[in-house]
């Protein structure tokens, strides 16, 4: 009996052994996975202004008709800025999620925060403002600036530099992918994956 209770004993040791074996060698290669995955950017689309172009000639008004000028001014810049264009609508859950984020970004980041949206009623659109608590930042309701940057899908996400140049746009459905903008921008890539690219992190760049 006693030789049976020892078996035994030594049998389950060896599984416990075994499957802690199994953990590490699986949490090893989570970890190599995660190395190897990429930054989650802004999902960038090909259509409407491209990037480095200036923005100019653009002075729209917001919901209470006080004029918002976006990109460069008559003297070729910005108010000294960065402007940061996130098109929104009362009726997009995840454009409810994306604006405290955005409000942060602004505070943080040192940038202009402008909301745009393309149609529905003025009142939903006041309602919504005072809702989100967006009352000290311009809110404009325009197809001109929809089509302008030719916005498709929400939320969407625009980043103007200090000099009025496009410096990157793309749906965004995360913090993430809001925070990518801004990072590129800094950085002087295109994107998160441009600079994955170009430094060599990514199959297709530089050894």
């Amino acid at each position: 009996m006693s030789n049976a209770l020892a078996a035994t004993l030594i049998l389950l040791t060896l599984v416990v052994l075994a499957l802690i074996f199994a953990v590490i060698a699986l949490a090893r290669q989570i970890g190599i996975l995660h190395t190897r995955l990429a930054p989650a950017g802004a999902l960038m689309t090909t259509s409407g202004p491209k990037l480095g172009e200036k923005i100019t000639n653009m002075s729209i008004p917001d919901i209470h008709g006080k004029p918002v000028a976006i990109g460069a001014t008559a003297n070729g810049a910005s108010a000294g800025k960065a402007q940061l264009l996130l098109f929104v609508s009362p009726t997009c859950p995840i454009c409810k999620e994306l604006v405290p984020t955005a409000k942060s970004m602004a505070l943080s980041d040192n940038v202009d925060l402008i909301f745009g949206s393309d149609g529905g009623q003025a009142e939903t659109h006041l309602q919504y403002i005072e809702k989100m608590k967006l009352q000290n930042y311009p809110y404009i309701v325009s197809l001109e600036l929809g089509m302008r940057f030719e916005v498709g899908k929400l939320p969407y996400a625009v980043l103007i530099d200090e000099s009025g140049a496009l410096r990157s746009k793309g749906l965004v459905n995360s913090r993430e992918h809001l925070e990518s903008l801004v990072t590129a921008m800094q950085s002087g890539y295109e994107s998160i994956q441009d600079y994955l690219v170009k430094e060599g992190h990514l199959e297709g760049g530089a050894s």
